[in-house]
């Protein structure tokens, strides 16, 4: 399976050598509860979820690579993706500390790029 991230307005490119089970998508809940003092009743504001966030762990073979990729999410851009993977976020803009995280003695590297979806 291919995946392929590109930058909105930006030429270039990147395809991890694999992008990491174990996936995890948040939306917060945006509905208010408002205690009325000195009654058991509550006054609800009811609004819907905000867009899906996440961490996206992307596998490269070699630090350079890795380090391509995480350059790349540097700038200040919408990033689409390209997938056979269904849960993958279709354009997102990272959130948060982008790094690159050594796997193991192999010299595998996983990029995580926390991101906040968004639609184009």
């Amino acid at each position: 399976m291919t995946t392929t991230i590109s930058r909105q307005g930006v030429a270039g490119t990147i395809t991890p050598d694999l992008v990491l089970a174990g996936h995890t998508t948040e939306n917060e809940a945006r509905t208010l509860v408002h205690e009325i003092p000195g009654s058991p009743d509550v006054v609800v504001t009811l609004r819907p979820a905000g867009p899906s966030t996440g961490t996206l762990r992307l596998l490269f073979m070699d630090q350079q690579d890795a380090e391509q990729a995480r350059r790349f999410h540097l700038g200040a851009h919408v990033f689409t993706v390209v997938s056979d993977l269904a849960w993958m976020p279709a354009a997102y803009v990272p959130q948060g500390r982008i790094r690159n995280v050594q796997q193991d003695a192999a010299m595998r590297w996983v990029l995580e790029v926390p991101y906040h979806e968004v639609t184009l």
